[in-house]
């Protein structure tokens, strides 16, 4: 009787393979995005799209001399006259807070879920731009660029020729 039962039991209970935990148990490293969960969706979010190379060399080039190829170069810039910091040099004392959101928004249309680009963002929010992965810097940029914000960038050194078309 008990045989018949337990049998029954252990049928009507849904076996979960670890698959089924993934989304949950998965989880972005923000000090170093290439080392934890959703990988793919940073680079894609962060890469910087061929048309806007160009400006985008030329503004870290003159904000803190920093090169695309190398993520981390110029991350931790700081300007001795403003807030300004990080590889692009945004104003942190204007850019923290809604930045964060803006590489929020970007990580999900390049497929991270929610829940994890919601972590990234409270992260990013109480965290100074300066000390954020190069990752979530150039994420920022390429929103900022994507929303028409190239103009953040206009004024002296070259680079307004460059600006990038507006889609």
């Amino acid at each position: 009787m008990i045989a018949p039962l337990l049998v029954a039991a252990l049928m009507a209970t849904p076996i979960q393979t670890p698959d089924h935990f993934d989304l949950v148990e998965r989880s972005v490293n923000v000090a170093k995005p290439m080392h934890g969960a959703w990988d793919d969706q940073i680079v894609s979010a962060s890469t910087v799209p061929k048309k806007w190379r160009a400006f985008a060399t030329c503004v870290l080039d003159r904000e803190s001399g920093a090169t695309l190829d190398r993520i981390q170069s110029g991350a931790g810039a700081l300007n001795p006259r403003s807030s300004a910091s990080g590889r692009f040099q945004f104003l942190d004392s204007q850019w923290r807070h809604g930045g964060s959101f803006m590489v929020k928004d970007r990580l999900i249309d390049h497929g991270m879920p929610k829940l994890h680009a919601k972590q990234v963002r409270k992260h990013l929010g109480k965290t100074p731009i300066h000390k954020w992965h190069g990752h979530w810097q150039q994420t920022l940029f390429n929103e900022v660029v994507a929303r028409g914000g190239w103009a953040h960038w206009s004024g002296g050194g070259g680079c307004n020729s460059l600006k990038p078309s507006s889609s």
